[in-house]
């Protein structure tokens, strides 16, 4: 049965694979247990590839792609030509590395289980995958694609019946998982062994083994592993159930039925692009559920289920497998109520789809000759009856001559030798540790004699620290005394400095207004007005240095914080500033939260003004600046962005420096103090607040501030 649609999130090949070990579930759950080594094998090859992160690398991730795209259309085009593509594409990689190596293979066990021609290729490629761990460097780093291969080996021993050497493979597998603390990986294990028992007919060890694999699922973390968190859980519940059937204890096998289905009732909505899968896992316990009842003796409530069960869900592939034993199962509910012509009516259909073989063919055999009998057809139903007989002798004598193993004496006999191997282990590290201690006893005495050598040279280091510490007591009270005259230097450089600029405000402000009243009563020539126009510039150009050199006075440092709506103040800063934009045909767009912050109004409105006048003297005419402020938990972060002609990376290290080495013409010419930023920087740091820019040179500048909120 091919799935249709989308799968788990590990690849397609494993989507597969995974549908596929569906499918042997359910004929777990039939006579037969028909080809449960080759799925199981196909899917623990196809599942390897969810053991690793993320590619490393370019190649490693378009090795993958190729992988799953091949897998997608290796049916339509043919295995072999498969084969050939993967081929060709891997030779023309580069650097190739172990996970290249591991995925190539795995990828091949998988192809190769598709092609019954391929069988002996299948072993080989199991070898060459675990000849890549040969270095215990690549199992640790491997640890999960290591144990999945001993896996691997131990499904294809267990297939030519070396049945020690397999199961031990599985021990080690395990053991190496345990080790890692990788439990969902252990409980593949507990599948495997659990499976192998039904098939030997030792249905409580397989319930064991399945609660073991439901115990190590429940502490699994993988959250959405749709194979973990579904297919085997769903499975171990369903699988008991039918060791139970085997037991003939009907009662508890309906009980671990209907724990299944409440099961796949509360989990199927977290796999919703599973659907199909899910709707087919309902269908195969519907026909367990009817084979229960008619171990019960509830005919009609089994010949109900079963009737259900034959409902082709048209959004689903059909199983020519379900359907089979579905109709088997209706047969022999009729021969049972003896009605004879609907039961031949069964077979008449199963003889179209195919009777199967082994255990299916056998029991097809046995109720047509069932129903010759009832007809009164002696000859025929006696023809028949012996054939059934000569085949089943044939089979006996088979099966004594290939007598199978004990699992339980086979486990118990890799543990023995394994506790043996662990005390070697333990006498080995114990010696180790015995050398050890005496390399540290050693070592303890060296080190002894060095303390008591270097104790002698102590005192005379001692002194010699004394006199040097005196030495740098003088020289730092010779250096605070120096501190102290470079402070008071510039306590009176910046009293000078203030006064200076104060006396010049008057001055100016007289030039300005003067301009403004010179062609008063007349209108000025052009050359006139180009003069007055470059008189008022430069005097407001002088009116913003001198309020530059009078905010960096030492009085900054005194904030008078108020809770103030941080929105409306960059509001304000926008309206002002608004006619320079205009000049230069620039849009100014405004995204805000509101949020009352504790600030200085005054002094915040600066460093807000101070930034967004940078931002449209920076920026080329027709050009957008974003400004956005964002409420986050504990602060308010505002953003001025600009697409103007950046920082080069040569000024970044002097924008916030309280000099002009960083200053520059703007885009229309306007001049620049280089000082604002370094007077910005100070009063945010007052507000206990961070000030930033991201810039590239060409590609314009974004300046970010945060103030807390508290």
């Amino acid at each position: 049965m091919k799935r249709k649609g989308a799968g788990v999130s590990e690849g397609h090949y494993e989507q597969e694979t995974d549908f596929e070990a569906m499918n042997e579930l359910y004929h777990l759950s039939t006579r037969c247990f028909p080809g449960t080594l080759v799925l199981i094998v196909l899917f623990l090859a196809g599942s390897l590839a969810g053991c690793r992160k993320s590619p490393e690398n370019d190649h490693e991730a378009e090795l993958k792609t190729w992988i799953d795209s091949l897998d997608r259309n290796s049916r339509k085009m043919g295995i072999p030509q498969t084969i050939a593509r993967l081929d060709s594409f891997v030779t023309t990689l580069d650097n190739k590395d172990i996970h290249d190596s591991i995925a190539y293979y795995k990828f091949m066990k998988v192809l190769s289980h598709r092609d019954s021609t391929m069988a002996r290729a299948a072993l080989l490629y199991t070898d060459s995958l675990l000849r890549l761990f040969a270095s215990v460097h690549v199992r640790e780093q491997n640890p999960i694609d290591y144990s999945k291969a001993l896996l691997l080996k131990g499904d294809d021993l267990l297939k030519q019946k070396e049945y020690y050497l397999a199961y031990r493979n599985y021990y080690k597998g395990k053991s190496f998982l345990t080790a890692q603390g990788e439990i969902c990986e252990c409980a593949r294990y507990s599948s495997r062994i659990a499976n192998i028992s039904f098939k030997e007919e030792n249905y409580n060890q397989a319930i064991e083994y399945w609660k073991q694999e439901l115990k190590e699922l429940s502490e699994c973390t993988e959250v959405d592993n749709f194979q973990l968190e579904f297919i085997e859980k769903q499975g171990s519940m369903r699988n008991i159930g039918m060791a139970y059937l085997r037991l003939n204890e009907p009662g508890k096998a309906l009980e671990y039925f209907r724990q299944a289905n409440r099961f796949i009732a509360a989990t199927e909505a977290r796999f919703p692009r599973e659907k199909n899968f899910i709707r087919f896992a309902r269908i195969v316990i519907l026909r367990n559920e009817a084979e229960a009842y008619l171990l019960k003796g509830d005919t009609r409530t089994a010949e109900r289920l079963i009737k259900k069960c034959l409902e082709h869900d048209p959004d689903i592939d059909w199983s020519v497998e379900v359907e089979q034993e579905s109709r088997q199962l209706l047969a022999q509910i009729y021969i049972n109520k003896k009605a004879y012509g609907q039961a031949q009516e069964q077979l008449d259909t199963l003889q179209r789809l195919g009777t199967g073989s082994g255990d299916a063919a056998r029991s097809y055999r046995t109720m047509q000759a069932s129903i010759w009998l009832a007809r009164g057809e002696f000859e025929k139903a006696s023809r028949l009856l012996t054939d059934i007989l000569e085949t089943d002798r044939k089979q006996k004598l088979q099966s004594n001559a290939e007598a199978g193993s004990d699992v339980g004496q086979l486990l118990q006999q890799i543990h023995h030798e394994q506790e043996i191997e662990l005390a070697r282990e333990k006498d080995a590290r114990e010696d180790l540790f015995l050398q050890f201690a005496i390399l540290i006893a050693i070592a303890m005495s060296v080190i002894v004699y060095l303390i008591w050598r270097n104790a002698r040279k102590n005192a005379a280091n001692l002194r010699a620290v004394t006199n040097l510490n005196g030495i740098i007591t003088q020289s730092n009270i010779a250096l605070q005394d120096t501190v102290n005259a470079l402070e008071q230097a510039e306590i009176e450089k910046e009293s000078l400095l203030r006064i200076v600029a104060h006396d010049l405000r008057n001055p100016i402000a007289a030039m300005v207004s003067g301009s403004d009243m010179l062609f008063w009563d007349q209108v000025p020539t052009e050359e006139q007005a180009m003069i007055i126009d470059a008189i008022q510039q430069s005097g407001q150009l002088a009116f913003g240095l001198i309020g530059q050199i009078l905010q960096s006075s030492p009085d900054r440092k005194k904030i008078i914080k108020n809770h103030e709506d941080l929105a409306e103040i960059v509001r304000s800063c926008i309206d002002m500033l608004s006619y320079k934009g205009r000049e230069k045909r620039q849009t100014i767009y405004y995204d805000y939260d509101e949020a009352l912050v504790p600030v200085d109004r005054e002094k915040i409105w600066r460093v807000f003004s101070n930034l967004l006048s940078n931002a449209v003297k920076f920026s080329p005419v027709e050009s957008a600046i974003q400004v956005k402020l964002r409420k986050k938990p504990d602060s308010m972060l505002l953003t001025i962005r600009d697409h103007g002609i950046g920082i080069p990376e040569d000024l970044k290290g002097h924008i916030f420096l309280n000099s002009n080495d960083a200053r520059r013409t703007g885009t229309a010419g306007e001049q620049s103090f280089g000082i604002g930023l370094a007077i910005c920087k100070q009063i945010v740091e007052a507000h206990e607040g961070k000030i930033w820019f991201e810039s590239a040179g060409g590609t314009g500048t974004t300046f970010f501030v945060e103030l807390p909120v508290n």
